[in-house]
């Protein structure tokens, strides 16, 4: 029998080490709380940033969740925090983080806005607008008139519910071409091009949109055969007439 006491790291009683569980990984072979320390759960307590009463795990526990321990840290670091200048309007105030340097959304937003007019330069504008744009293709950007600006509103609606059926049906988004789910990006094409029919009615149809991957959608717009397939199975013929087959 063995006589040896132990004092109790909780309730700093000096308790024969009978009343100890037994720990191989401590020096001393014994865990530092007695048995009835560990099977009696320490009182509640309020939290000392939301003030609800919890129950915590050990006495140490300050806060009831891990948001209340992170808001109170970001607390003590704000307290640390002096006050700064705006750049913007000049004025002193307490920020929020180290990385602040608006008062204000207001002259966060003023301050872009003046950067925009000071690097703006009309001439330039001017070379890069329309057909010269690196953006520019098959008139996607161009967006003359009200009609197109709705089609293309019914382009990314219809997108999204494109999407939303294979993650319904699959539960995650692949390239319907091959098949591929790892892929940085995943975009809508248009089987039958924008070029070919441009503001036709059908010209968004979810019959005509096909979700792929960044290489394949770069290949169907190379190789316009590809394509030839896809009308034959989706009928698209009868959207866009018989001139969009065998291309």
């Amino acid at each position: 029998m063995n006589n040896k006491n132990k004092k109790c790291s909780k309730c700093n009683e000096q308790k024969p080490i009978e009343d100890f569980h037994k720990n191989s990984g401590r020096s001393d072979g014994y865990r530092p709380r007695c048995k009835n320390c560990e099977n009696n759960p320490p009182k509640k307590k309020k939290c000392k940033v939301c003030g609800n009463e919890f129950q915590p795990l050990t006495s140490l526990n300050k806060y009831c969740s891990f948001d209340c321990a992170r808001n109170a840290k970001n607390l003590a670091k704000r307290k640390n925090l002096g006050q700064k200048k705006c750049i913007q309007c000049g004025g002193l105030f307490k920020p929020y983080t180290s990385l602040d340097k608006f008062c204000s959304a207001q002259c966060r937003f003023d301050h872009q806005k003046a950067q925009r007019s000071r690097n703006w330069d009309k001439e330039k504008a001017q070379g890069i607008s329309g057909e010269n744009n690196p953006s520019y293709r098959n008139g996607f950007y161009t967006r003359k008139s009200k009609k197109n600006a709705q089609g293309e509103k019914i382009f990314i609606k219809n997108s999204k519910i494109l999407k939303q059926i294979m993650i319904d049906n699959l539960g995650y988004v692949c390239c319907q071409n091959c098949q591929t789910s790892n892929s940085p990006r995943f975009e809508t094409h248009h089987i039958v091009y924008r070029s070919e029919k441009p503001n036709h009615e059908h010209l968004h149809d979810l019959r005509n949109l096909i979700v792929v991957c960044i290489q394949c959608h770069n290949e169907f717009h190379k190789k316009k055969s590809m394509r030839n397939d896809l009308v034959e199975e989706r009928k698209l013929y009868e959207l866009f007439g018989q001139d969009v087959r065998d291309k």
